[in-house]
């Protein structure tokens, strides 16, 4: 009678020991995308603060140069002086953007890396089969049957 109901433990056990692997590897996904959001929202305030700190810059440099030209006179080539400060701060914002972008493209491959860990760690562990408990079961169920025919026990 105990080989009937040991694979029904068994199943119970294993059930358990899946349940709880995988919301084990859940919970570990979910922290790792929470460092990762976490690291995305820093990397993007810190390129805003770059870009702010590079339009600042531009324009004090802009701002001497035009001082600049009034006091020597050199209005006509001021133009183009002024022109070349702001590209200069525009190629740096444009980096800025970019580099942004890398890291946020980055991050989302990190996001997948982790989708793909939680579901490894989950695949890690068996999930239980009904149909090998049943399967269990019957065997069980007939060696008992024919131990009792051995021993005259029906």
């Amino acid at each position: 009678m105990c080989q009937v109901f040991a694979p029904l433990l068994e199943y119970s056990a294993q059930r358990d020991a899946y349940k709880a692997n995988a919301n084990m590897a859940n919970r570990a996904k979910m922290d790792e995308d929470r460092m990762i959001n976490l690291r995305e929202s820093q990397e993007q305030e810190k390129a805003a603060q770059q870009q702010i700190a590079q339009d600042l810059e531009t324009r004090q440099i802009a701002s001497r140069a035009q001082v600049a030209a009034g006091q020597t006179g050199g209005f006509l080539n001021n133009n183009v002086v002024m022109q070349d400060i702001v590209r200069q701060g525009l190629e740096a914002n444009t980096m800025t953007s970019q580099n942004l972008e890398r890291t946020t493209a980055q991050l989302g491959e990190e996001r997948r890396g982790a989708a793909t860990r939680a579901q490894s760690r989950i695949n890690s562990v068996a999930r239980p089969s009904r149909t090998a408990t049943v399967l269990k079961i019957g065997q069980g169920a007939a060696e008992d049957y024919q131990t009792a025919q051995t021993f005259g026990i029906t």
